[in-house]
């Protein structure tokens, strides 16, 4: 019987899916799914009860190991690892350490300083090239291009650097510009054609927003560059800082 049950040609079993337009939630959670997340949550809090009460029933005069690390200061519990916010059991880090470790935080910002700074021109040949429809990034292996006139004949032409993108009024000022020139151009346009144009919209402003995610990325590495510099500066009696009154000041050392 089993070999005749199985030789009926059966309808595929297909797993209801996740919409389309729910697809930034992540995969539809089918009941196997619920259930074993609700089989770990019933067991975590199985856990807690236990913990709970074999901690009301915890002896406070019995002896356990983590007395020999625990004070208590007005009887609450401190511990003894970190008390100085150093995290290094208590004891201070030596200036030596502080300043190599100080060095490698330079060296890692500035590395992230240099990418960041990459990706943005990068994101702003992106917008340009959105903006006008032409390639405008940087020339090939030899630095020139070939230009052809209006005879005909190829002439060679020095690739010019891309002009950087002005502040974000100006760009708003011309997307405001633009918008109004779109729409009276948009008269007479098919269905299609202004799907496409609103599909460029749309990119050309996420483009825009990377471009302002990546310039406020950059000016906040700068700016913690800019500190840990001065602070191994100060720490070396290189640079200066400010006193109580907040008159900046510099270190002079003494002529021998």
């Amino acid at each position: 019987m089993s070999s005749m049950r199985n030789a009926v040609q059966r309808r595929n079993h297909k797993e209801r899916a996740q919409p389309a337009e729910r697809q930034k939630w992540g995969l539809l959670e089918k009941h196997k799914d619920y259930s074993k997340r609700a089989a770990d949550h019933n067991l975590k809090k199985r856990k807690l009860t236990a913990l709970r009460h074999k901690a009301s029933e915890r002896n406070e005069d019995e002896f356990y190991y983590g007395m020999m690390s625990n004070t208590s200061a007005g009887g609450i519990k401190r511990s003894k690892r970190g008390d100085n916010g150093t995290g290094s059991g208590g004891k201070a880090l030596t200036e030596e350490v502080v300043k190599l470790m100080k060095t490698q935080d330079e060296g890692y910002l500035r590395t992230m300083l240099q990418s960041t700074r990459n990706d943005r021109e990068r994101a702003e040949q992106d917008v340009v090239t959105a903006k006008t429809g032409v390639n405008v990034g940087l020339p090939t292996a030899g630095g020139r291009r070939v230009v052809f006139g209006e005879d005909g004949e190829a002439e060679d032409a020095v690739a010019r650097p891309v002009q950087p993108i002005g502040d974000s009024d100006d760009m708003d000022f011309s997307d405001e510009e633009q918008s109004s020139e779109d729409g009276q151009a948009a008269e007479g346009l098919s269905k299609a054609d202004l799907a496409a144009r609103r599909r460029r919209k749309h990119a050309l402003s996420s483009k825009q927003r990377h471009l302002g995610a990546l310039r406020d990325r950059e000016e906040q590495l700068s700016t913690a560059l800019r500190q840990v510099e001065q602070q191994r500066g100060r720490m070396n009696g290189t640079a200066g800082g400010v006193n109580k009154n907040g008159v900046k000041f510099k270190v002079r050392q003494r002529k021998s």
